[in-house]
């Protein structure tokens, strides 16, 4: 993330009580969840919560997003027995929102502003900065469509991170296009961050 090899993420990352929200969608890069959780714990020492959409939770299991979080995993329905408005205490507990990975179909959703699923809602709803890390196929990428949906992103305020070479489920192999990456998304954050202050 830095020049400075000792400098990890809680170094450069200025967040007030440590919260990070992780959004995890139905890109196959989201069986990486646990493995995030567990860093950003572990190495960090920040307090971590999940939020799935329906898509997601057929890739990555629960039970071990739970466990690495040491908390329940939210989505991607509206839980209201325990007596709390779901989307808003999520929006309020976060520091920092990160999705990722983001597929095409979420980020379209976002750029729309529609908010059909409690991830799209409580990324709408937060005052926290959003860092999108989208997942999108080289082919998808030459939609214009789905170009002018991540500057409309950008545009509102979110952050996206910049592209980089992923590997392709369907050719596996390393393809052009935009990979779900952890520390990516901490370096976009980093920057947002700094962004914000000295606005």
């Amino acid at each position: 993330m830095s020049s400075d090899t000792h400098a990890t993420p809680r170094d450069l990352l200025d967040l007030p009580r440590g919260q990070i929200l992780l959004v995890g969608t139905g890109a196959f890069d989201v069986v990486k969840m646990p493995t995030w959780v567990m860093w950003l714990r572990a190495t960090c020492g920040w307090s971590v919560r999940v939020c799935l959409t329906a898509s997601a939770e057929l890739l990555v299991s629960r039970r071990a997003l739970a466990a690495a979080a040491q908390a329940p995993v939210s989505g991607p329905e509206w839980d209201t027995e325990q007596g709390r408005v779901p989307h808003q205490e999520l929006a309020e507990w976060a520091d920092l929102v990160l999705v990722l990975p983001a597929t095409v179909n979420f980020i379209a959703k976002c750029a729309a502003g529609i908010t059909d699923d409690l991830a799209l809602t409580t990324v709408m709803n937060t005052e926290a900065p959003v860092v999108i890390g989208p997942s999108i196929p080289a082919t998808a990428l030459r939609r214009p469509s789905v170009r002018r949906n991540l500057r409309t992103l950008q545009e509102d305020g979110f952050f996206v991170v910049p592209p980089a070479a992923g590997t392709s489920v369907h050719e596996g192999r390393t393809t052009e296009g935009w990979g779900s990456e952890l520390g990516s998304a901490l370096e976009c954050a980093a920057k947002a961050l700094a962004e914000r202050r000295t606005v």
